[in-house]
């Protein structure tokens, strides 16, 4: 049977009574911010997407969003485009290959079609890897060392000229 609309995942902006699940969610990330997170609950900094179950319980992964590049590249990015750094995305294993991650980042790109989105991976994280380049996210850098050591990538989705 083909999925219906009901199937598809949901995302919505995060609410106050989400803040127990993000922070568990946080805890599945190799280099989670605490600090990004906390601005980001408190309303001060970025956007906070969540992706709830379809069952409509409580968020099953989440996406964090800030202006401008990421803070702790050197050299940092130019600045000649408006730019929004995806800092931290996650599914709960138990919700994973679901179309969370893809509906996330849907909805991020979906309201910013301007905008160059840039985020960072490991190098050798080929199903993150393989998520982002199906959007149309390309290598902007190499990060040596850049997760506790091990290397990483700085990935880019520039506006499309048309």
């Amino acid at each position: 049977m083909p999925p219906t609309d009901s199937d598809a995942p949901r995302v919505r902006r995060a609410a106050p009574a989400d803040v127990a699940a993000i922070r568990s969610l946080q805890a599945h990330l190799d280099d989670p911010a605490p600090a990004l997170l906390d601005a980001a609950l408190s309303g001060a900094l970025g956007e906070l997407l969540v992706a709830v179950g379809r069952d409509e319980g409580g968020p099953v992964g989440y996406l964090l969003a800030v202006d401008g590049g990421p803070a702790d590249l050197a050299p940092p990015l130019p600045r000649d485009d408006p730019t929004t750094h995806v800092a931290e995305l996650v599914v709960a294993p138990a919700a994973r290959r679901q179309g969370h991650a893809s509906a996330l980042l849907a909805t991020l790109l979906g309201g910013r079609p301007g905008v160059t989105v840039t985020l960072t991976v490991a190098r050798d994280n080929a199903a993150a890897r393989s998520l982002y380049e199906r959007f149309g996210f390309e290598i902007e850098r190499e990060l040596p060392g850049f997760f506790d050591g091990r290397p990483g990538l700085l990935l880019a989705r520039r506006p499309r000229t048309e």
